[in-house]
């Protein structure tokens, strides 16, 4: 499963609110989300988690004390994921919805939808967190993989929590309760589905800790640390790779040197030093510089190894100029 189904699952199977507001509260964040209203105002919650139906029948048992009115039907959609319809009755659906504020008399005395959430529904700090609670299990996702520990490859993929809705009202107005708990969101338009979406890993972190899905931030953080490692083992093998590819280009380039002398003047026209060390290089052609300092005898720095060398490639390319000039 994924992350965001594990997720909304541990927050599913948490414990019930105690408070009647707070049932209700979240309730209404989950009929916002992912309920579906008929002409008639019968209401359909659509979900995947089939952990959701125990709980909802929880909800209204606390507020209507009629769980076993509720109907559960399972279908599978393309892509085989199963979605599960909890249906409501039509008089339960009318009820709910207008205990939730998401139905009312117009001046006219007709009913009709809102779309905007009544801040009577979260009118306390408790029944504002359950509210969310319900929104994160109604429409939540995220892109979160999480990687094998032993998996050494970069992931590149980020931290994506997004929550879905019908319109840009309801959108808004959860993005400000968001950030009443300093969980700061953005805003964008996806067809007809108007998307809050959250990318700054510690906030996402603060969003999953905010619905209680704990078990979640666990994971979430075990990730970030897992990542941190292996992209500092990751920088560091490609700094050394780096390193290994310079100092062999060098040594090439080194070689090639000895041998152009040798072929053109012959290495018995250097200096002591710098043919001792030009045989050394030739029978050490993959040794570093502090190896071959070692080599030496008597043994020299790094340093005094590389200015060598650098003198031998800078007389091999002297002579390839004064070939062409001739």
């Amino acid at each position: 499963m994924s992350f965001s189904y594990d997720a909304k699952t541990e927050v599913a199977k948490s414990e019930l609110p105690s408070k009647h507001c707070c049932a209700l509260a979240e309730l209404g964040g989950l009929a916002r989300t992912c309920g579906k209203i008929a002409d008639d105002y019968t209401l359909t919650l659509v979900t995947e988690l089939d952990a959701l139906y125990k709980r909802v029948c929880g909800l209204v048992k606390i507020l209507y004390n009629r769980e076993k009115d509720l109907t559960l039907q399972r279908n599978e959609k393309q892509n085989r994921v199963v979605r599960y319809h909890i249906l409501f009755p039509q008089d339960l659906s009318e009820q709910i919805l207008k205990d939730t504020y998401m139905l009312r008399e117009n001046y006219l005395g007709n009913l009709e939808l809102t779309n905007s959430i009544s801040r009577h529904l979260i009118e306390n700090e408790c029944c504002e967190r359950q509210f969310v609670k319900g929104v994160f299990m109604g429409c939540a996702s995220a892109n979160i993989v999480i990687k094998d520990i032993n998996d050494l490859k970069k992931h590149t993929g980020g931290y994506h929590l997004e929550f879905v809705f019908s319109n840009h009202t309801l959108a808004g107005d959860f993005s400000h309760i968001l950030s009443e708990y300093d969980i700061y969101s953005k805003i964008m338009q996806r067809k007809k589905l108007t998307v809050v979406y959250i990318k700054e890993a510690e906030v996402v972190s603060d969003c999953l800790a905010l619905v209680g899905a704990n078990n979640a931030v666990l994971t979430l953080q075990n990730e970030f640390a897992v990542r941190e490692v292996r992209n500092n083992l990751n920088r560091q093998l490609n700094c050394m790779n780096s390193n290994m590819e310079k100092m062999v280009d060098a040594s090439l380039k080194q070689i090639a040197a000895i041998e152009y002398i040798s072929k053109t003047i012959g290495l018995d026209s250097l200096n002591e030093n710098l043919y001792e060390l030009c045989m050394l290089r030739l029978a050490n052609p993959e040794e570093t510089l502090e190896n071959l300092a070692k080599l030496m005898d008597p043994p020299l720095t790094k340093s005094g190894i590389n200015h060598r060398l650098r003198k031998i490639v800078k007389y091999a390319d002297e002579l390839k100029k004064k070939e062409i000039t001739e």
